[in-house]
C-alpha cells in the first residue's frame, strides 16, 4: 500500500496538480480574450480570427485534459493498471497544444519582422513551428500505436524532448529577438523610452504565460 499510495502521488497526484494550474490558466486568458475583443475593435480581421481560433483549441484541451483526470480518478479509481493507458483524451490535448503554440509563435515571428524589418528571424521561427507540428503530429500517431505509457516511453522517448526543444528554442528567439529590436529603437525621450520598456516587459510577460500553458 505504501509504494501504491507513492505511485499515486507521483503520477496521479502530478497530473491533478498540472491540470488545476492549466485551468487557471485557461481562465486568465479567456479574461484576456474577452478584454481584447472588447477594447480592440480595429485590429484587422485575421488577427482576431487567429484569436478566437485559438481560444477555441484552447477550450478544446481543457475540456479534453479533464476528461482525461476524470477517467483516471473517477471511472478507474483503484485500477492502477490504467495509469500505463494512453486514452485519446491525453493524445489530443498534446497535438492540439503543439497547434496552439505554433500559432501562438508564428504571429510573434511575424511581429519580429514588423519591429525589424528583417525575414531572418521570422523566417527561422516559422520552420521550427512547422517542425513542432510535424513532431506533435508524429507523437499523436506513435501514441496510438503503442498504447500503453510504458511502451511509448521506451520505444520512443526522443519525441517528448524534441517537441519541447524546439518550442523553448522558438520561445526564447522570439523573446530575444523582440527585447533587442525594441532596445535598439530607445531615443533620448523619456515618454518614448517608457512605452517601449512596457512593451518589452509585455512581450516576456506573454512568453511567460505561453511557457506554463504549453508546459503544465
Amino acid at each position: 500500500m505504501v509504494e501504491a499510495h507513492g505511485s499515486l502521488d507521483l503520477e496521479i497526484g502530478a497530473v491533478e496538480i498540472g491540470i488545476l494550474i492549466s485551468t487557471f490558466l485557461y481562465g486568465i486568458a479567456t479574461v484576456q480574450t474577452y478584454i481584447y475583443f472588447r477594447e480592440s475593435t480595429r485590429d484587422p480581421r485575421w488577427l482576431r480570427a487567429m484569436v478566437n481560433y485559438s481560444d477555441i483549441l484552447v477550450t478544446f484541451i481543457t475540456v479534453v485534459t479533464c476528461m482525461f483526470l476524470y477517467r483516471f480518478s473517477v471511472t478507474n479509481f483503484g485500477n492502477y493498471n490504467s495509469l500505463q493507458e494512453l486514452p485519446w483524451t491525453l493524445d489530443f490535448s498534446f497535438f492540439i497544444g503543439g497547434l496552439v503554440s505554433a500559432t501562438v509563435q508564428s504571429f510573434f515571428a511575424y511581429r519580429v519582422h514588423v519591429i525589424s524589418g528583417r525575414w531572418a528571424v521570422s523566417v527561422v521561427a516559422w520552420g521550427g513551428s512547422l517542425v513542432r507540428v510535424g513532431v506533435t503530429l508524429l507523437i499523436f500517431i506513435l501514441t496510438f500505436k503503442s498504447g500503453t505509457l510504458g511502451l511509448y516511453e521506451d520505444k520512443y522517448p526522443w519525441s517528448i524532448i524534441l517537441s519541447l526543444g524546439v518550442a523553448m528554442f522558438i520561445d526564447v528567439l522570439n523573446t530575444c529577438s523582440l527585447c533587442y529590436y525594441l532596445h535598439r529603437m530607445r531615443t533620448i525621450f523619456k515618454g518614448t523610452n517608457t512605452l517601449i520598456d512596457r512593451v518589452m516587459t509585455w512581450s516576456i510577460g506573454e512568453y511567460h504565460r505561453g511557457f506554463l500553458d504549453n508546459y503544465n
